[in-house]
Parts: structure tokens; C-alpha cells; sequence
């Protein structure tokens, strides 16, 4: 069996969906001088895709496996913002059924943001502003940490061959992202608590370049998150997340011309994430957490069953109602 059809339909359903850092949207800010920082790792390893035609999934013919450090940060700047920043260590290998493995590591995708509150109190609402910009050797990951949105598998037949760190092939060349969003949250009594989200991000090579023939993309994009203190240091919490693409320039999801093939050159990508997490609260200053992430639907992505746990530290004072960044006291 020829490599090529493997290594393009890996190649093809190579969207980094940001697993760990969606788990952190907030609509509670910091306050000058506060922080909360994280450092988590996670692992999966997956076979299947979403096709592009029928969302149906569809085997890689070999096995992707990802392996990942990653730090997040957050700072109370201003009483009007709280910034954050969030860069992964990535290592990822392929295993083809029939063929050698090929591994290649590097830093992922660097995010930058500022939570701006609006509302503070019960209902806490904020809106996030963030910019997320490949890092250098992102460019030698396969397939690619971007999260950008689908490729066109079959224009990648004569490339397979290919050395797999040659990212001039492969999905992530350099791609950016700016993303805005509003989070709202609120309690349920005095041991729960919701988050809501939703807004736009936007993906391109170059700024202003909003041409049909550019390589960008549009995304809508929702959160939604809810947690229950089932002890005083047991916070068990669920979440949803995202993304559904709206438009392209015509060079956005494939390195060449259009080839008629039912997973091109037109692609839409739906990302869809379910996941828990579990947080046991040491102290006001330090948590332990585990949890996972599943896609149970989705276009031109992997179907991945993504499992983390971590360690974080903070200072904070805000309520045990607040999430991540709460601490043990009740309101």
C-alpha cells in the first residue's frame, strides 16, 4: 500500500482544536497584582477523522499520536484587565500501517490575551481579546498546531513522500489568529456555577488580507461550562466547545490548485469538544486537576479522546464560585 494516502488524510484532518486553553475562558478577572498559573500535560492517540462530504468518520490508515506540555498564565494588569498567556511544547508521531513511524517535535501555537470586565457581581461578564501566533518551529510539526481549519487531502498525493519536517508541505505555515469573545457566568446556590461564550476569530497569513484568492478564515465560535463543589475540595466540572467556519479565501485549506475529490478543495471545518475535569482544591493557592476532552462530531478534524491533568498555582481572592481561579472561600 502506497504511504501517500495515509500520510494526506493525516495531513487533511490536522486541525489542532486548542484543547487545554479552551477549558479556560473566564468571565472573572484578576485583580492588580494577582496571578493563576498552570502547567498541565496531556496525551492522545487517535485513527479517525471527520470526512469533509458526510462528517462521517473515516480511518487515517495509520495511527497519530500527540503528546503535550503546556503553561498558562494569568495576570492582573489593570482593574480593567487581566492578561494572559498560554504556549505548548508539542510532540507528535505518526505510525503508518505500513511504513515507518515519523515523530517531530516542537513549540506550538503562542497565545497572547486581555480579558476586559464588564459586569462584575453575580453575573460576571467580560470580553475576551486574544492573538495567537505561530511560534518558529511550529512549522515543524505534523500536521500542524494551528487549528486553522481543513486541507485538501488530495493535493497532497505527490507531496507524501515528503520529509515530514518540511512544514512548507504541511498544514501550519505561519498562520495567526485574532479572536474576540464574551463570557458570562453566575452561580447556582452556593455550590455551583455556569459560563457561557461566544464570538468570532479569525485566521490569515497577512494582516488585511481579505482577498477571495487569500489564505484566511472566519469562525464562530461558543463555550458553555458548568461545575458543582461535591465536597469542599472536589470540584467536578463539564464543559462544551466550538467552532463552526463561515468563510475562506480560496488558498486557505490547500497548498495548490483545486483537485475534485470528496474531501476538496472546499473545505468547511465544524469543531465540537466535550470534556470533564476534576479539581481538587489544596488550598487558596494551589489546585490538582485531571480531565478529558472527546469530539463526538465535527468536519475535517481528528475524532480525538484526549486525556490531561496538571498542577496550578494562584493568587486570586476570589470565591470558590469562580472557577479555575477561585479559591476555597464561599460568597
Amino acid at each position: 500500500m502506497s504511504l501517500r494516502r495515509p500520510f494526506a488524510a493525516a495531513a487533511l484532518a490536522a486541525v489542532n482544536l486548542l484543547l487545554a486553553s479552551v477549558a479556560l475562558a473566564s468571565p472573572w478577572a484578576l485583580q492588580p497584582g494577582n496571578f493563576y498559573s498552570e502547567l498541565s500535560g496531556s496525551f492522545y492517540s487517535t485513527q479517525t477523522y471527520y470526512r469533509n462530504d458526510n462528517e462521517s468518520r473515516d480511518q487515517l490508515h495509520g495511527r497519530l499520536e500527540q503528546r503535550a506540555i503546556r503553561s498558562h498564565n494569568e495576570f492582573g494588569w489593570r482593574k480593567w484587565g487581566t492578561l494572559w498567556i498560554d504556549m505548548p511544547l508539542v510532540s507528535r508521531t505518526f505510525v503508518p500501517d505500513i511504513g515507518t513511524p515519523s515523530t517531530s517535535t516542537g513549540l506550538g501555537d503562542l497565545d497572547l490575551g486581555l480579558r476586559i470586565p464588564l459586569l462584575t457581581g453575580k453575573l460576571p461578564l467580560a470580553i475576551e481579546l486574544g492573538w495567537s501566533l505561530p511560534l518558529g518551529t511550529n512549522r515543524a510539526l505534523f500536521p500542524g498546531t494551528s487549528g486553522s481549519g481543513g486541507l485538501n487531502g488530495a493535493a497532497l498525493h505527490d507531496r507524501s513522500s515528503v520529509a515530514l519536517r518540511d512544514s512548507s508541505t504541511f498544514f501550519s505555515q505561519g498562520l495567526q489568529s485574532l479572536s474576540a469573545t464574551l463570557e458570562l457566568g453566575g452561580a447556582v446556590g452556593g455550590r455551583g456555577y455556569w459560563t457561557l461564550g461566544g464570538g468570532y476569530r479569525s485566521t490569515f497569513f497577512t494582516v488585511g488580507s481579505r482577498d477571495t484568492l487569500d489564505r484566511y478564515a472566519d469562525f464562530a465560535v461558543a463555550s458553555a461550562s458548568v461545575g458543582w463543589w461535591w465536597t469542599n475540595h472536589l470540584l467536578v466540572g463539564g464543559a462544551a466547545t466550538g467552532a463552526w467556519q463561515a468563510s475562506e479565501g480560496g488558498a486557505f485549506d490547500r497548498i495548490k490548485g483545486p483537485v475534485p475529490d470528496p474531501n476538496g478543495p472546499d473545505l468547511k471545518t465544524i469543531s465540537m469538544l466535550v470534556g470533564t475535569r476534576f479539581t481538587y482544591r489544596i488550598d487558596d493557592k494551589m489546585d490538582v486537576f485531571a480531565g478529558s476532552w472527546h469530539s463526538p462530531s465535527g468536519r475535517n478534524v481528528l475524532h480525538v479522546d484526549q486525556f490531561y491533568a496538571g498542577i496550578a498555582w494562584k493568587q486570586t481572592g476570589l470565591d470558590r464560585l469562580a472557577g479555575a481561579l477561585g479559591g476555597t472561600k464561599a460568597r
